[in-house]
């Protein structure tokens, strides 16, 4: 017997056994549960993760590509701006070294021309003794001998207006021989009237000091005028935000809650700018007495005992949309007040429901539930009041004062909240 005969006997004799347990009826509703069931694939049990994650993701995205376009322009526009420093600063140097060259160029020599009415004999001597000094020049100052004799003496209002050291008067028997009064020898220096030896040039010392108390004495008009001058479009800052609120619940008390994000300002003018961005923030607040039956029951089981508390737990998303105002104390301090709409988003919530076991006040059941859907309710109006400084860094921080008023019952409980909190703010300046 070759191997496909054997093969088919041995088909053959599995194929007509039957099993006596065997039941059809059985395995038909086997195949019936299998097809009934569906698998749950395991990315739906954390969809609301997954879209916050993912939203979060595209968000932060956007903010750092902004931030690096941002930064790509204001470092194109540094450049230019050193290229034109250096440039000029070659100027400064080169008109300064022009500067310092003329300092060192010794004055040129003052000639004072005086002419005066004088009576003809000293006119006369005057120009006699000039033409003697210009003879002595070209002969190498040879020395001068004594020339002539005396002649009448001058008047008292003659020697008043000479500037000679020596007395000469005019001989009417010869006018070209001019004789010394003191018979000594003719001198052929000239004694101008002496000057002062301070120079002649003016040298001005100006120094310009701004101090910060004249800065700060400027009006609110003039230091708007400079800030507009000076802005050019419109100026970005990004900055994170940190925030320590409590709040008050329609029923129910809450506790202090932190929130922290990331906010965008956008300065439209010198006086107005409009601040958006995102903000997280977990609140608690817990539910007792007479109040639990004006809050909606949600899965609320009676059946364990009679319900004594219930704690809510939001993780809460939100959106604020402000303007605000801006008034300038200083050329580096700003009062703040703004007014605006915060949006809401739950990502999750938990409620806890204790209930009270009957005859043992002291013992107490703890039931759970937990709500990841993403739900949106009416928001928040917001009001603040702050003030904003520079530092030395260039940084601005801002500080303020807020309240939220909430616009409408949120929450799966269904409940309305109000909030009192201070806020600060490290602005970096992109634009």
């Amino acid at each position: 017997m070759d191997d496909q005969q054997f093969d088919d006997s041995v088909k053959r004799k599995v194929g007509d056994y039957e099993d006596p347990g065997f039941d059809p009826a059985a395995l038909a509703a086997l195949h019936r549960q299998m097809a009934s069931v569906s698998v749950v694939p395991w990315y739906s049990q954390y969809r609301t993760e997954l879209l916050a994650g993912a939203g979060l993701l595209v968000s932060t995205l956007i903010i750092l590509w902004s931030q690096w376009f941002m930064s790509t322009n204001a470092t194109e526009m540094l450049s230019e701006k050193i290229i034109t420093l250096q440039t000029q600063q070659a100027e400064i140097d080169k008109l300064q070294n022009q500067i310092s060259a003329l300092k060192n160029v010794p004055p040129d020599t003052i000639r004072i021309i005086e002419i005066r009415e004088l009576p003809s004999s000293y006119y006369a001597s005057l120009l006699y003794r000039i033409k003697l000094l210009e003879a002595a020049n070209s002969n190498n100052n040879s020395a001068i001998r004594e020339i002539g004799t005396h002649s009448e003496s001058t008047s008292e209002s003659e020697k008043q207006d000479s500037t000679f050291d020596t007395k000469y008067a005019w001989s009417p028997q010869s006018q070209n021989v001019l004789f010394n009064a003191d018979r000594n020898l003719f001198s052929l220096k000239v004694a101008p009237r002496t000057t002062k030896k301070e120079s002649a040039h003016a040298v001005p010392s100006i120094e310009t000091k701004v101090t910060q108390s004249s800065a700060q004495n400027l009006s609110a008009k003039t230091l708007r005028d400079l800030e507009k001058h000076y802005q050019k479009g419109v100026g970005i800052r990004l900055g994170p935000a940190v925030e320590i609120s409590k709040g008050f619940y329609n029923v129910g008390s809450g506790i202090f809650n932190i929130t922290g994000g990331v906010l965008a300002d956008f300065i439209l003018s010198p006086s107005i700018s409009l601040e958006t961005g995102v903000k997280f923030v977990k609140r608690v607040y817990e539910v007792t007495g007479k109040g639990l039956s004006k809050i909606e029951p949600v899965r609320v089981d009676n059946s364990q005992g009679a319900l004594i508390s219930t704690d809510v737990d939001s993780w809460i998303m939100e959106i604020p949309l402000s303007l605000k105002y801006r008034y300038p104390q200083s050329i580096k301090m700003h009062w703040l007040g703004g007014i605006g709409y915060t949006s809401l988003l739950y990502t999750k919530q938990l409620l806890e429901h204790g209930y009270q076991v009957d005859g043992n006040p002291n013992i107490s059941i703890v039931s759970s539930f937990k709500d990841k859907r993403l739900r949106t309710y009416p928001g928040m109006l917001h009001f603040s009041l702050g003030i904003s400084n520079q530092l030395k860094s260039k940084k601005i921080l801002e500080t303020s004062l807020f309240y939220q008023q909430g616009l409408g019952k949120a929450g799966l409980e269904r409940n309305t909240a109000n909030f009192l909190g201070v806020r600060a703010v490290y602005w970096f300046t992109l634009r």
